[in-house]
């Protein structure tokens, strides 16, 4: 069985979005402000979806926080830190470019508008596709461990 899904993928290399975190800004006044502009950045990227979010939770992963946000039909995973990355996983196509023009419009409303092209153009969707033998491989990939039998 082959399993495709679809990934909106944003990179920021040149730190252009407004919640990047420099390694020394962890835990600072820094991170302070690039969580209000995080959430600034979700709640409009929520609003142009069309659609509310539920946050999961937050790790620090080395030098980076790593954000899960569950969308309807997706999961949204963001990685603050240099650079910052964004990641939208989506079954269908059709939220993957719906998602991709969602991000699109909040760019526009929270970046100069002079930068908005420049971080515009690292959008990209990529199709994933993974092959399966099973349903039990699906749940091995995905981190699941099969319970014996409860009597």
């Amino acid at each position: 069985m082959i399993t495709e899904f679809y990934d909106v993928v944003l990179v920021d290399f040149s730190g252009l979005l407004p919640f990047k975190l420099e390694k020394e800004d962890i835990l600072t006044r820094q991170e302070q402000v690039s969580s209000h502009n995080l959430y600034f950045f979700l709640s409009e990227l929520e609003k142009n979806l069309g659609e509310s979010f539920v946050y999961f939770g937050s790790d620090l992963l080395e030098t980076r926080l790593f954000h899960r946000v569950m969308l309807k039909d997706g999961l949204l995973e963001l990685l603050i830190g240099t650079p910052v990355t964004l990641l939208a996983h989506y079954k269908e196509p059709s939220n993957a470019e719906k998602f991709k023009d969602s991000l699109q419009k909040t760019l526009k409303k929270t970046l100069p508008k002079h930068l908005v092209p420049l971080v515009e153009n690292s959008i990209e969707i990529k199709k994933i596709e993974k092959k399966f033998d099973s349903v039990d491989a699906i749940n091995n990939n995905v981190g699941f461990k099969k319970l014996g039998r409860i009597s």
